[in-house]
C-alpha cells in the first residue's frame, strides 16, 4: 500500500533529468524514480497533456517498490521535460505522431540503460502498446495497456487550442466525466488539477495521435504479443477504450495478448482511485513475472483484491450479452 506521511518526511522518490534523442533533435526528458537499482524496471507513461505526477501514487507504492524500479517520466514539451533549446518549436505546431512517440520510449528506456523492462502506460499510453508491440516488441518485458483500444476517433478537436476557449479547463473538466463518480473526490480533483498545468496546444497535439495517426483496426495481426506479452486493462466507467474495445482488440492480437476489465474505476485509474489500481495493477504485474498461480480473471474487483469502495457508483446499464 502506498506510504502515509508526517511533517518533515522525505519522500523516497527522486527526479533526474536524462538526456534523450529524438528524431534526431536532443530532448531533456524528466523522470521521477523510486525502488531498487537492481529491480524490475516498470517505465509508467502519462495520459495526453498530463505529466508524471499521474503516478505518484504508485511510486511511493511499499509493496511495488520493494521488487519494482518504478520510473515516470515527462514527455517532451510536457510537465518538466521543456521544449529542446535547439529548434526554434514556438514556430509550428505541437504534434504526435506513432513514430515520434515509440522512438521516444524506446530512445529513453536505452538511455537509462534499462535492461528487459515493463512498460505501462494509460490512455494515449496504452493505446501505443501496440505500436511498440508490433515494431519493438524484442524491447520490452511486458507491455501493459491502461485504456487501450485499437482506434479510440473523434477528439482531435480546433477548440481544444483555441484563443476564445479557456482550454485548461475545459481540458480539465473534459476528463472529470471520464472518471468513475465513485472514485474518491480529492483524487479525482488532483487529476483534474494536473490536467489544468498543461502548456496550450499540448493536450490537442497528443490528440493527433491518439484519434488520427493510432489506427490498427486493420493491423491487429502485426501485433508480436507472442514474442512480447500484451495486457490491455480497461475500467468499467472508461466511455472513451471501454472493457468491450479492449477484448477485442486482445481478440484481434491472438495469442499473447490478455484482457483484464478493471471493475469500478474509469480513465484515468492510476490518479483517480490509486489505492483501487494499485491493488489491481499487482495483480497483473505478478503475472508478467510468473508470481501468480491462477490466469488472471476477466474482470477484476475490488473484492478480488481486498479493497472496500466507501462510496457505491451508479447502477450502469450493461450491454446485452
Amino acid at each position: 500500500m502506498a506510504a502515509t506521511y508526517r511533517p518533515g518526511d522525505v519522500e523516497p522518490i527522486s527526479g533526474s533529468y536524462v538526456h534523450v534523442e529524438v528524431e534526431g533533435v536532443d530532448h531533456r526528458i524528466y523522470f521521477e524514480e523510486n525502488g531498487p537499482e537492481d529491480g524490475i524496471p516498470l517505465l509508467c507513461q502519462h495520459t495526453a497533456g498530463n505529466n508524471c505526477q499521474e503516478w505518484r501514487h504508485l511510486l511511493t507504492d511499499e509493496e511495488i517498490t520493494d521488487e519494482f524500479r518504478v520510473i515516470a517520466h515527462d514527455l517532451p514539451y510536457h510537465g518538466k521535460s521543456v521544449p529542446p533549446t535547439s529548434r526554434e518549436w514556438w514556430t509550428e505546431d505541437y504534434t504526435m505522431t506513432a513514430e515520434q512517440f515509440t522512438e521516444t520510449l524506446v530512445n529513453l528506456a536505452d538511455a537509462l540503460e534499462l535492461e528487459d523492462p515493463i512498460y505501462m502506460g494509460s490512455s494515449m499510453g496504452g493505446n501505443i502498446t501496440l505500436e511498440l508491440a508490433d515494431w519493438y516488441p524484442e524491447r520490452f518485458r511486458a507491455l501493459i495497456g491502461l485504456e487501450c483500444g485499437a482506434h479510440s476517433p473523434g477528439f482531435y478537436i480546433d477548440w481544444l487550442d483555441h484563443p476564445e476557449v479557456n482550454t485548461t479547463e475545459v481540458n480539465a473538466y473534459a476528463c472529470w466525466g471520464l472518471m468513475a463518480p465513485q472514485s474518491p473526490e480529492r483524487t479525482r480533483r488532483e487529476t483534474m488539477y494536473l490536467y489544468e498545468q498543461g502548456a496550450t496546444g499540448v493536450f490537442k497535439g497528443d490528440l493527433y495521435y491518439y484519434s488520427v495517426d493510432h489506427d490498427y483496426r486493420d493491423k491487429l495481426e502485426q501485433v508480436n504479443a507472442d514474442e512480447c506479452p500484451l495486457y490491455i486493462a480497461n475500467g468499467e466507467y472508461d466511455y472513451l477504450t471501454t472493457p468491450e474495445d479492449g477484448r477485442q482488440t486482445a481478440e484481434g492480437v491472438g495469442e499473447g495478448a490478455t484482457a483484464i476489465e478493471f471493475a469500478e474505476i474509469g480513465h484515468f485509474p492510476m490518479s483517480e482511485h490509486p489505492e483501487l489500481f494499485n491493488a489491481y495493477i499487482k495483480e497483473v504485474l505478478a503475472d508478467v513475472t510468473g508470481d501468480r498461480d491462477e490466469e488472471l480473471p476477466d474482470v477484476l474487483e475490488p473484492d478480488d483484491v481486498g479493497i472496500e469502495l466507501h462510496q457505491q457508483g451508479p447502477a450502469r446499464e450493461k450491454p446485452p450479452e
